[in-house]
């Protein structure tokens, strides 16, 4: 495969990972509106009363207390997600196996629709939007569609 092409993939596959994966409306008793995110790489609040603070993943999970599936998705997605960086990277060296990386698009966008529905599941209130489901979903059928054909539908060799 050309060197450029997998440059490409890696490109898109990184800006994948720089919006916001889940975008969280909440609202206070008195009223106040603010606006939390998650990312890939870490959660904070992009409006709200106390103002702008960011924390990355590692700190979280050093110091949060993750008991919930639901919980557990966000980390598992952006695990996920790292995985397919790294799948994708090894296409440099001529080492990628396309439906590796398009499942685990794949994985990682159900484990954070799987976040965004367990947050509304917890608290109705909230308004969640899922991007990162969107964003990883649509990148594996726009740029890894015959990977997932291949990966879905594997027709099996006849005997000898």
């Amino acid at each position: 495969m050309p060197r450029r092409r997998v440059v490409r993939r890696l490109l898109v596959l990184l800006l994948v990972g720089l919006p916001p994966w889940t975008v969280i409306r909440w609202t206070n008793p008195g009223g106040s509106v603010g606006y939390d995110s998650y990312f890939a790489y870490g959660l904070g609040t992009l409006f709200g009363p106390l103002g702008r603070h960011f924390t990355l993943l590692p700190t979280y999970l050093d110091h949060a207390v993750v008991t919930t599936y639901w919980q557990q998705a966000w980390p598992t997605g952006a695990f996920l997600y790292a995985c397919a960086l790294a799948s994708v990277a090894l296409g440099l060296i001529g080492r990628e196996d396309r439906r590796v990386t398009a499942g685990l698009l794949g994985m990682a966008g159900a484990a954070e629709l799987l976040h965004a529905v367990g947050l509304v599941h917890h608290n109705p209130r909230l308004l969640v939007l899922p991007i990162g489901t969107v964003l990883l979903w649509g990148v594996a059928l726009a740029r890894y569609r015959d990977a997932l054909r291949r990966l879905v539908f594997v027709s099996p060799k006849a005997p000898n």
